[in-house]
This record gives C-alpha cells, sequence and structure tokens, in this order.
C-alpha cells in the first residue's frame, strides 16, 4: 500500500521500511507499506492533484488545521472505512479516546482516524526564547503590546546573521497560524475560527471570521509586527522549508505555537538549556478551549484498491511498543537508544546536519500512549503543555461539526482561493486594513462570501439541535 505524507524523506527511510515491512509480514498482517513524501510547498498541489485523477495510493496523512477531512469528504474524495476499523481496528479502538474518535465520523460513519498525539487545548499559546529574555534584560510579556516592545529590542540587539523574525507562512486562518494567541485578551473569548472562514462563540453564536471586529484587531497587531520589521518582509512567500530552516538554526525570539529544540538553540546560543524556551498563555486564568478533538489524522481515498490495508497498518502500529517504535524512531542502536521507560536518545549524525539518520512523526500518526520523548533535547514546558491532559480544557461546541458546502460548492471553492489573493495580505499585516479592506470584501461577496455563511448558519443550526 502506498501512504502519502508531507515532509522530506529520512536519509534511512528505505532501511527502516524494510525492517517495517519484514516485521509486518512476520506478524502475518499480509501488508506492505511504501511511504511517498511530498515536499511541503507542493504538498496541497499535488495531493489534490493525485485525487481529482483518481491516481493510485492507499494513505494520505489530514492536517485539520489545514485542509480538514471534511473538505476532502465533501469532495467525493475519502473511502468510508467504518467496517474497516469494526474488523482490523481493535487497537486503535483501544489506544484512540471515544470522543476523540467520533470526531472523525460524518453521519456515523467513519473517513478517517485520528493520530492522538497532542493535547487539543494547547492552542492559544506560543514559545519564547528566555535565554533571550535574560540577555536583554527583558520580563516576559503579559500582553501582545509587551510583546510587540519586547520583540522590538531583541530585533535591535540581535548579534545573529539573520533576523528573529516571526516565523511562518501566510494565511489568514487563525488556528493555522497560531495567532488565536491574541484571542485570549478579547473580551469575546472563547470563542473560535471554524474551517477558516467562520467565528464561533461557546453560546452558538456564527459570523463571517473576516467581518468581526476580533479579525480586525488580529489584522491589526500583525500590521504593527510587519511595519515595525519585525514579520519577515518575504512572509507572503515563504516556505515551510524556510520556516523550519529558521527554528532549526536557534535565531528566533518568539513561536506562535510550540516548537524547537536544545540542537538548534544550541547553535545561536551555545549555553542554552531545555529550560530556556517557556510556554506563554496571555490571560492564563481564562478557559481553555479546543477548538477541534484532533489536529492531524490519515485518511483513506475514494480509489484505494486495498483500503483495509491502510487500516491494518494503522492498526499494527499501535499494537506493541516494538512496532510503534520501530515505525517512529527507527532501528534501535543505529538511529535511536531508549532512555527510560518514554525517553529516547537519537543518534546523531554528523554528515546529516547533527540529526539523526531517521525519525518517523508524532503528527502523523504518533499516539501519547506510546510516544517517547528526547529527555536531552525535547523542551519540557512543550512536553507539558502538549502531551499532558488539560483537566481544565473545554471543547469548542463547533468542535466536532462537519460542513457540508454542496449546495454552495461553486461560492466555496471562490471565497477560498478570493480569500488567498486578497484577505491574507491584509491578515498578514503587508496590507494596512483600513485602506486594503473594503475593497478585498466586496470580492469576496462577489465571490459568494454571503451565500456560504447563510448556508454555514443554518447547518450550524441543524447540527446543535441535534446535539441536544
Amino acid at each position: 500500500m502506498k501512504y502519502l505524507v508531507p515532509g522530506t524523506e529520512p536519509k534511512d527511510y528505505k532501511e527502516v521500511f524494510q525492517k517495517v515491512n519484514g516485521k509486518l509480514a512476520a506478524d502475518g498482517i499480509g501488508v506492505e507499506v511504501e511511504k511517498i513524501y511530498i515536499p511541503w510547498d507542493a504538498w496541497d498541489q499535488k495531493l489534490n492533484l493525485m485525487l481529482s485523477t483518481g491516481e493510485d495510493f492507499d494513505l494520505f496523512h489530514v492536517m485539520q488545521d489545514r485542509t480538514p477531512f471534511s473538505s476532502y469528504y465533501n469532495r467525493g474524495a475519502l473511502a468510508n472505512i467504518s467496517d474497516a476499523i469494526e474488523k482490523y481496528g481493535k487497537n486503535l479502538k483501544k489506544s484512540i479516546p471515544h470522543d476523540i474518535f467520533d470526531g472523525a465520523k460524518i453521519d456515523g460513519k467513519y473517513y478517517a482516524v485520528p493520530s492522538y498525539w497532542v493535547e487539543m487545548a494547547s492552542e492559544g499559546q506560543f514559545n519564547i526564547r528566555r535565554d533571550i529574555l535574560r540577555a536583554n534584560n527583558l520580563k516576559e510579556p503579559t500582553t501582545p503590546a509587551e510583546l510587540i516592545s519586547a520583540w522590538e529590542i531583541v530585533m535591535k540587539n540581535w548579534k545573529g546573521s539573520n533576523k528573529p523574525y516571526l516565523g511562518t507562512r501566510s494565511d489568514f486562518d487563525p488556528i493555522y497560524l497560531h495567532t488565536s494567541i491574541l484571542h485570549r485578551t478579547y473580551d469575546t473569548f472563547p470563542f473560535t475560527v471554524k474551517d477558516k472562514f467562520f467565528y464561533v462563540n461557546q453560546s452558538g453564536e456564527v459570523k463571517s471570521w473576516i467581518e468581526t471586529e476580533e479579525f480586525k484587531k488580529d489584522a491589526s497587531f500583525m500590521r504593527e509586527l510587519y511595519t515595525k520589521g519585525i514579520t519577515n518582509p518575504d512572509i507572503l512567500v515563504m516556505k515551510q522549508e524556510q520556516v523550519d530552516a529558521q527554528l532549526d538554526s536557534g535565531e528566533w525570539f518568539v513561536r506562535l505555537g510550540t516548537g524547537g529544540s536544545l540542537n538548534g538553540l544550541k547553535k545561536y546560543n551555545p549555553k542554552a538549556t531545555v529550560d530556556d524556551i517557556g510556554v506563554v498563555w496571555f490571560n492564563p486564568e481564562k478557559e481553555y478551549l479546543r477548538p477541534l478533538t484532533f489536529k492531524n489524522g490519515n485518511a483513506v481515498p475514494v480509489n484505494s484498491k486495498h483500503p483495509e490495508a491502510a487500516v491494518k497498518f494503522m492498526d499494527w502500529m499501535l499494537a506493541s511498543q516494538e512496532n510503534y517504535d520501530l515505525v517512529q524512531y527507527g532501528i534501535e542502536g543505529k538511529h535511536y537508544t531508549k532512555d527510560g521507560e518514554k525517553g529516547f536518545k537519537p543518534i546523531k549524525d554528523p554528515e546529516n546536519n547533527n540529526n539523526s539518520r531517521y525519525r518517523g512523526s508524532d503528527s502523523q500518526n504518533g499516539n501519547v500512549n506510546f510516544m517517547r520523548f528526547d529527555l536531552e533535547n525535547s523542551i519540557p514546558d512543550n512536553n507539558k503543555v502538549l502531551f499532558e491532559p488539560n483537566p481544565k480544557a473545554i471543547n469548542s461546541i463547533a468542535a466536532n461539526f462537519v460542513f457540508d458546502p454542496t449546495k454552495v460548492r461553486t461560492e466555496y471553492t471562490n471565497i477560498l482561493s478570493e480569500a488567498s489573493a486578497s484577505i491574507t495580505p491584509i491578515y498578514m499585516g503587508v496590507q494596512e486594513y483600513g485602506k486594503a479592506f473594503p475593497a478585498a470584501l466586496e470580492k469576496m461577496r462577489k465571490a459568494g462570501l454571503d451565500k456560504v455563511a447563510a448556508e454555514y448558519q443554518k447547518q450550524f443550526k441543524e447540527y446543535q439541535a441535534s446535539q441536544k
């Protein structure tokens, strides 16, 4: 079976998956897996093309905060895998909580398998470099204004070869960008932005996101970052590889969401420790909201000739720690060594930028019941916020809502492409809201925004009624 994932093929991928396939055969699973890596910047285009032409593959990665599985479902691109999960998904059902697995259902049928690798209430925080704060005699910021002020000082005093710009790609979706850090400072919180276009609060109010006061406030913050030179001047054309390279170089100060490792920090500051990346929440006394029940998962395309094989492979991965370790960490003694019950030490290769020659992906198909942590290099504050359940967290009332755009398909497609052209530059602060927004909104309305919003509100109302 062929499994499509975004990213770069690890140096020793073929050797590791030869072992994976050997173990699958020895365990009598009857499945052979070939992983196909597609570069990040080509992922959406290539995947969409392969889905629309009915190309032969059997499993692909889904990022709910980028393109939710419901979007693929609405194009008729996903296979119903309910029977396969019933027959071959014993370990999946055991290791993925019921309420999270339910988030992968549409009309009572499974169309994806969630990756239970992260506490979704981690949305809304950001990482800050404590070593950089200390070097500049700065305190941890508690408001967006304090954050900008601190960042300006850091930029002015920076001694590296590359400025510590805001490292991200451009978009207008605050969940994808993690600009949701700002939302905790608004009186209207808790609310989330669902399916890129819709503001939904806990009272069930649904509004067009780009027309809200909250969107305007976000854009104003981003404009200030851009005009003060904190955002990369090339932000609109940044590729994921460039964003990752900045993080890996250690030349950064703030990361929206989580990221970074000791290995990267030491390239800029050889004296850095794992405690030099801190987690910051604005207004930490406010609720912690899960915008989605799961962030990543995997789905089977409708044209797959082996839908059961995909489910069997995912289930086998969670059948034992041994299977999981092989897929995620590679060959013990060559790519990693175990470090206690839940730890591992990657074996670094100087010829591979001092990284291991193999590493799977926790976000693509990880599970907190099996995950290991690099206890020497990973960041304790990040591990806590990402991988420990938050007992104070609440689910957004829209977390499991799935929008069906069939009745407004043309308009929905049009507003997606129009928003990328007209709204993203405003949201990223490259264009000034006051000058550019009226014309952009007019274009969005011509593309069909009002019609899509009305249909969304109607379906959400029906969904809420069905939950009572």
